[in-house]
């Protein structure tokens, strides 16, 4: 998780992108665009560069080394090495992207404390809890078979998340907008489903709670991003309507939101 959110799809970022062999569907670019201006360039900063969230990475895990010792956890150590890796992923697509001219921006008030939450449950909150023993109290334990299951599906988690943002190229954004030349990705993970990028987080949040097993820094990962994922998606899908029109309905019916439409 980067600074991370998720979301993507809400953290995390947004699932629509390319069909790569289609002619590219132009918008009315908004006014007077200038570089820096889109989602991208808001969430993660016009400025920062790899360097910043990754000291902050390594700071935290020299701190929680120092602090437990020999009495290190390998479920936190996952979590943290999941984190790292969703971070290292999206990274070249926060560079790319903070050039992108927006057309269309449905990014509200509420966007923006969803994604606040959602940064917070599934990345403040965890990091803070590995660096501090301030939230120990509220730790709970788990059988020591749910923490290999979190182990596979973060995993699944991360390929999906790298296939996602391989996909869409520079059609991802962070939030809900689309910019002046953007197409819409019918190909590779996206013929499946619409939303592959929701689809990683919703499996890093259900391990969350199984790695880091507090109740604060674990447990709120799920409702954190669930509330995202529910207010935001309609809000997504109704832009890309307005943006592509009948395209993404046929689009809709073959493809499920999350999951694989059955005989599809």
């Amino acid at each position: 998780m980067h600074p991370r959110p998720v979301a993507g799809d809400a953290r995390i970022g947004r699932p629509v992108g390319v069909n790569r062999g289609g002619p590219v569907k132009r918008l009315p670019a908004a006014s007077s665009p200038q570089r820096g201006e889109n989602a991208t360039a808001g969430v993660y900063g016009a400025r920062l560069r790899l360097g910043g969230p990754v000291l902050l990475f390594g700071v935290v895990l020299a701190v929680y080394l120092w602090r437990r010792g020999a009495a290190w956890c390998w479920p936190e150590l996952v979590w943290y090495l999941a984190a790292l890796l969703q971070l290292a992923i999206r990274w070249p697509h926060v560079e790319a992207n903070r050039a992108n001219r927006v057309a269309r921006s449905r990014v509200s008030r509420l966007e923006q404390w969803l994604m606040f939450g959602v940064f917070l449950t599934l990345l403040g909150l965890p990091m803070f809890y590995l660096a501090t023993p301030w939230l120990d109290a509220l730790n709970y334990q788990l059988p020591s078979a749910l923490p290999m299951l979190a182990a596979g599906m973060m995993a699944a988690s991360l390929w999906l998340f790298y296939l996602a943002h391989a996909h869409l190229g520079r059609q991802w954004s962070p939030s809900l907008e689309v910019h002046a030349e953007h197409r819409l990705v019918t190909e590779g993970v996206y013929r499946l489903v619409r939303h592959p990028m929701y689809a990683s987080i919703w499996l890093f949040a259900l391990a969350q709670p199984l790695l880091i097993q507090n109740a604060v820094a674990g447990a709120l990962a799920v409702p954190g991003f669930a509330l995202l994922y529910f207010l935001r998606v309609p809000r997504e899908e109704a832009l890309m309507l307005d943006t592509f029109g009948d395209e993404y309905r046929a689009y809709m019916r073959r493809a499920g939101r999350v999951l694989p439409r059955l005989g599809g």
